[in-house]
This record gives C-alpha cells, sequence and structure tokens, in this order.
C-alpha cells in the first residue's frame, strides 16, 4: 500500500491512514527520489540490453503446446 503524507518544515510526517490501522504500530519507509531514480534508470538498462539479445520469440500457441506436450510426458 502506498500512502501519501504530507511533512512539515520541523520534519512532522502528517498521513491519514484506513480505520484498520488505527491504534496500531505501522512501518514507514521512506524512499529518496534520487534512489529511486538510479534504480530504474539501472534496471532500464538490463531490459535495453536484454532487447539485443537473439531470444526466439514464441507466440503463446507454441508454449502452450510445449505445455501439452511435457506434461503428457510425465
Amino acid at each position: 500500500m502506498q500512502i501519501e503524507a504530507d511533512v512539515s518544515k520541523d520534519g512532522v510526517l502528517t498521513a491519514k491512514l484506513p480505520d484498520r490501522y488505527r491504534g496500531k504500530h505501522v512501518r514507514i519507509s521512506v524512499e529518496d527520489d534520487e534512489s529511486s531514480r538510479t534504480q530504474w534508470a539501472a534496471l532500464s538498462e538490463i531490459l535495453d540490453e536484454i532487447e539485443t539479445q537473439e531470444i526466439q520469440r514464441r507466440g503463446h500457441q507454441d508454449i502452450l503446446k510445449s505445455l501439452r506436450e511435457f506434461c503428457e510426458s510425465e
């Protein structure tokens, strides 16, 4: 679940949570926008590299046929 919150100038976080969390301990994780961008850039680079690989493309009918053949061989 993602929740948006406001942080005041003195660092107080204010968030509205669903009623089921009232009176309970919750954990808040804060991600720095810069680290998120870095992670996305790295992931994008990996995906770009994968797309350049010579990977045989298969349609869903071919995949289903292979699955049926595998199940029948058991």
